[in-house]
């Protein structure tokens, strides 16, 4: 378990990290995202969600990214604020589990993923929405 959450954790850091490469510019104001993310019609059990600007649809800015809870809730931050900006994002799910499979002379068994690798890459998600400003957005998603 506790390899599952360095490697969340270190995804959380790496969407922290491409946020503060973009703070020269004024910050757009950050708009309240939450949601559920279940996985074949079951709330996932954690993990963590990411939405990136979709740079296809003429998008820039700031990524979001949020933490899933055990009842696969979450809440979105931009670097250490509440929220996100507005517009068109593509979003990408990572859960990790640990493994059960000791590899001979590894001191600790790899993790293994509860979703499918496509998730993971935001060109083959198929997984997008757009975030409306000046109001509190409620997007789930239901992952096949």
């Amino acid at each position: 378990m506790r390899t599952a959450r360095k490697l969340e954790l270190c995804l959380m850091m790496l969407a922290a990290l491409t946020f503060l490469g973009g703070c020269n510019r004024a910050q757009a104001p950050l708009t309240p995202v939450s949601g559920r993310v279940a996985y074949q019609g079951s709330p996932l059990p954690g993990g963590t969600i990411v939405f990136t600007p979709d740079s296809a649809r003429g998008e820039s800015g700031p990524i979001a990214f949020g933490r899933i809870n055990q009842d696969g809730t979450y809440h979105l931050y931009t670097g250490d604020a509440v929220g996100a900006v507005a517009g068109k994002f593509r979003v990408t799910v990572t859960a990790l589990a640990p493994s059960d499979v000791q590899i001979p002379g590894q001191p600790i068994s790899p993790p293994y993923s509860l979703l499918p690798e496509k998730y993971r890459d935001p060109t083959l998600s198929d997984l997008a929405c757009e975030i409306m400003p000046n109001r509190t957005n409620s997007i789930d998603f239901n992952l096949q």
